[in-house]
C-alpha cells in the first residue's frame, strides 16, 4: 500500500490531490495543513476512514512540523513514499519589484524555501525508510529562467520565491540519491485556484493557447508524474505532460 504525505491539503491542488489518491483504495494518504478541521476534509476522512489520515501541519513551526512526525510515525510502519510538499502562497501576484513589499518578499521566499527543507528533513528518515523512497517539491513555469522572462512583471516574487525552492530539489537531489531517494519539481500546469488568478487578464490577452486546469487535472498531472519517477533522473524539473523544463 503505497503511502503519500500532503503538505497544504485542505484546498486547491493539495485536496484535489488527496481526492483523486484516494479514488485507489490501494493507496494510504495522510493530508496535513494548518487547520484540518475543514468540512471538506472531514467529509473525506468520514468517507475513507481506512486509507485517510489527517494530521495538523503548520509548515512554518518547527515544533508543528515535529509533532506531525511524531503522529504519522505509528501510521507509518513501512516509511513514506511519497512525500508531497504543496504548500503555497503568492500574496504578491502582480507587483513590481519596485514596489514589493519586502517583508512580504521575505516571508514568502522563507515560506517557498526553508519551509519545505524543514518539513522534508524532518520526514526523511521515514522516506528512507519506504519502498519509492520520493519527495515531491510542487513548483511553477515561472520558476524557468526562460519561460519567466517571456512573462514581464507577472508573478514577480513568486517566480523567484519558486526558482530557489528548484535549487532547492535539484541541489539536495546529488546527495539523496545515495540513500536511493528521489526529489523532483513538479509544475502542475496554471490551476484554477485562487493561487493562479492573478494572471487571468494576462494570460487571456498573450497567451490564450496555455491550458487552464480544474485543480483535479492538476493534482492528476502531480500524481501520473510522481509514480512514473526515476532515480536516473533525480532533481529534475517536470512539466505537466512529463517532459522536462529549462531551469
Amino acid at each position: 500500500m503505497p503511502s503519500w504525505l500532503i503538505t497544504g491539503a485542505n484546498r486547491g491542488i493539495g485536496f484535489s490531490t488527496v481526492e483523486n489518491l484516494l479514488k485507489d483504495e490501494e493507496n494510504f494518504v495522510i493530508a496535513t495543513a494548518r487547520s484540518v478541521s475543514g468540512p471538506e476534509l472531514q467529509a473525506l476522512a468520514e468517507k475513507h476512514p481506512k486509507n485517510l489520515k489527517l494530521v495538523e501541519l503548520d509548515i512554518t513551526s518547527q515544533e508543528s512540523v515535529d509533532k506531525a512526525v511524531e503522529a504519522v510515525t505509528p501510521l507509518l510502519p513501512s516509511g513514506l513514499d511519497y512525500l508531497v510538499n504543496n504548500a503555497g502562497k503568492n500574496p504578491q501576484p502582480t507587483t513590481s519589484f519596485e514596489e514589493l513589499n519586502l517583508d512580504e518578499f521575505a516571508d514568502e521566499i522563507t515560506f517557498s524555501t526553508v519551509a519545505p527543507l524543514r518539513v522534508s528533513r524532518a520526514f526523511l528518515p521515514l522516506v528512507k525508510k519506504s519502498e519509492f523512497k520520493r519527495i515531491i517539491f510542487i513548483s511553477s513555469v515561472l520558476a524557468s529562467s526562460h519561460i519567466t522572462f517571456l512573462m514581464a512583471g507577472q508573478f514577480n516574487a513568486y517566480s523567484v520565491a519558486k526558482a530557489s525552492l528548484n535549487m532547492l530539489a535539484h541541489k539536495w537531489a546529488a546527495t539523496l540519491k545515495y540513500d536511493g531517494v528521489t526529489t523532483a519539481a513538479i509544475h502542475p500546469g496554471w490551476s484554477q485556484t485562487s493561487l493562479g488568478e492573478g494572471i487571468n487578464d494576462w494570460m487571456a490577452k498573450y497567451a490564450p493557447q496555455v491550458p487552464h486546469f480544474p485543480p483535479e487535472a492538476a493534482a492528476d498531472n502531480v500524481i501520473k508524474i510522481s509514480k512514473a519517477l526515476t532515480l536516473e533522473k533525480t532533481g529534475a524539473f517536470w512539466h505537466f505532460d512529463g517532459t522536462n523544463l529549462p531551469w
